[in-house]
């Protein structure tokens, strides 16, 4: 039985007394990717001049082309392809630290989050193949492609407590868990929008508090499924033990 409310009070259970280690790996990874950010976010003031100017002018064509000049960028494009990837290498590594929370009242070390990035190749790999197959499912409709998202979304949790397991099967066990309960995950996505926003108006300063407390709970809701479907032989233990 899928209970978001339940594991958003583990969550907090979790967190109480434990929140240093999360909130400076939440920093770090917005400070990297601010740093990545960066040679997109030098030219931004040019593309605002020319929606500007265009606004005035009524000359949309000059807008596109400033845009496609902009989106050519040598630096733009290898800042989109740095940022894609490591969004699968830090939501692996902070994972890794998580999931070492999610099993006990021992205190975590930033050195667990470091360790984590020994994962980067299995962590690059995995957001490729999940991408691949949601960009698929997105060229039949924009709904088969969020459906397919969610019966994907487990397969970061599932690279970080299993190393050595094919990301193969981390996508087709993600698929098994999540069967019947994509509705359930994308309703509990749903319930943080109001924190979401809390830290968009606080310039993501909320965000370190807010995304310890998201992932935790998401950390949990991923044990759950795991456990339910071990219990109800949609797995089993031979799948995930390599």
């Amino acid at each position: 039985m899928f209970d978001r409310k339940k594991y958003k009070k583990f969550a907090r259970m979790q967190l109480q007394n434990r929140r240093t280690v999360p909130a400076l790996m939440t920093l770090i990874t917005k400070i990297v990717f601010l740093m990545l950010l960066l040679p997109s976010l030098k030219n931004m003031p040019a593309l605002y001049d020319a929606a500007l100017r265009a606004a005035r002018t009524n000359n949309w064509l000059a807008y596109k082309e400033a845009l496609n000049a902009y989106s050519n960028m040598p630096a733009v494009n290898l800042a989109e392809w740095l940022i894609f990837f490591a969004v699968a290498i830090f939501a692996v590594a902070q994972l890794c630290v998580y999931l070492k929370m999610s099993r006990g009242p021992e205190p975590v070390q930033l050195g667990d989050f470091f360790a984590g990035f020994s994962h980067w190749w299995r962590a690059a790999l995995a957001m490729i193949w999940q991408w691949l197959w949601v960009f698929l499912w997105m060229l039949l409709f924009f709904i088969p492609g969020i459906v397919k998202a969610l019966a994907y979304s487990q397969m970061f949790f599932i690279i970080a407590e299993f190393p050595n397991m094919p990301i193969r099967n981390a996508l087709t066990i993600s698929k098994k868990i999540t069967r019947g309960y994509k509705a359930n995950l994308f309703v509990m996505h749903m319930s943080f929008i109001g924190w979401q926003l809390l830290g968009f108006i606080t310039c993501g300063i909320a965000n370190l508090w807010i995304t310890p407390y998201i992932t935790m709970t998401q950390v949990n809701a991923y044990h759950a499924l795991m456990k339910q479907a071990l219990e109800t032989n949609v797995i089993t233990h031979e799948e995930i033990h390599y």
